[in-house]
């Protein structure tokens, strides 16, 4: 384990003194250490990671600036020095807590699942067990389906952050990396299954039935180009941003169309 020294890898020259980059000082990392003098009466600028005093936070802004930089590029436009720069840290840091790129990646991810899902994820655990047990009608279904879809729209639109994460969710969906295997046993998973056993009694179906399953998918992409499409909206719309007044009026027109799933009576029918 790193003790807080700097390891020969980590070192740089540079004429004249002893710095660690970033926000510790050498004091905070534990007193002066000895000069390894060259040739040319130089020093060298530690570039490792920061103090482990200081160690959470920097992991919590790799985290944060990897939110933003792999949402504005990609995985593989994103380089390690924009990463490290927006975090304010030792390019070095990155391999040293993440192992590389691609593992700041997958904590980026695990940090979305965490934060969304934690919200998502006990909804739907309820909706499991209101089902156990009980035989549903299609309008008690539907409406457990509009409870899903409210909660999913507020997670997922209410948040300012959402341009920046909801790209790199689109993108694992078109060009799925490693870390979409994440994303969907964690999540995507648990949720459309859910939602597929609610249209099964909706539509009086199978759970395991195509048809379902693909309804379901159509459904969940009525919120979802509320992502994909947020500019269309804004401007049809002047909306700036997604306020919670809009949020839900989009949750209403959801809604709305959830409702198009129960048959109608013919006009003019008596009962």
């Amino acid at each position: 384990m790193w003790d807080g020294r700097p390891r020969p890898s980590d070192l740089r020259p540079i004429d004249g003194q002893v710095l660690r980059s970033g926000p510790s000082s050498l004091a905070a990392a534990g007193g002066d250490w000895p000069r390894a003098g060259v040739a040319g009466h130089h020093s060298f600028l530690v570039t490792n990671p920061l103090s482990a005093a200081s160690e959470l936070d920097a992991k919590q802004r790799l985290i944060e600036a990897g939110l933003e930089i792999f949402g504005a590029l990609n995985l593989e436009g994103a380089t390690t020095r924009q990463l490290a720069e927006r975090a304010g840290v030792n390019q070095a840091a990155i391999p040293y807590y993440f192992g590389g790129k691609e593992g700041l990646y997958l904590a980026v991810i695990q940090y979305m699942l965490e934060h969304k899902g934690a919200r998502v994820l006990p909804v739907a655990e309820e909706i499991r067990r209101e089902m156990t047990g009980r035989q549903l009608t299609p309008e008690q279904a539907l409406a457990l389906v509009r409870k899903l879809f409210s909660t999913i729209v507020s997670v997922l639109l209410e948040d300012q952050a959402t341009t920046t994460w909801a790209r790199i969710i689109v993108r694992e969906q078109m060009q799925p990396t490693k870390a979409f295997d994440l994303v969907y046993e964690r999540l995507v998973r648990h949720v459309h299954e859910t939602l597929s056993a609610l249209l099964a009694i909706v539509l009086r179906r199978k759970p395991a039935d195509p048809i379902v399953i693909l309804r379901g998918h159509a459904l969940v992409g009525q919120i979802m180009i509320f992502l994909s499409g947020r500019e269309t909206i804004r401007r049809r719309l002047n909306w700036k941003k997604y306020t919670a007044s809009e949020v839900r009026q989009i949750q209403q027109a959801i809604g709305e169309q959830l409702d198009l799933l129960l048959p109608r009576e013919p006009e003019g029918k008596t009962s």
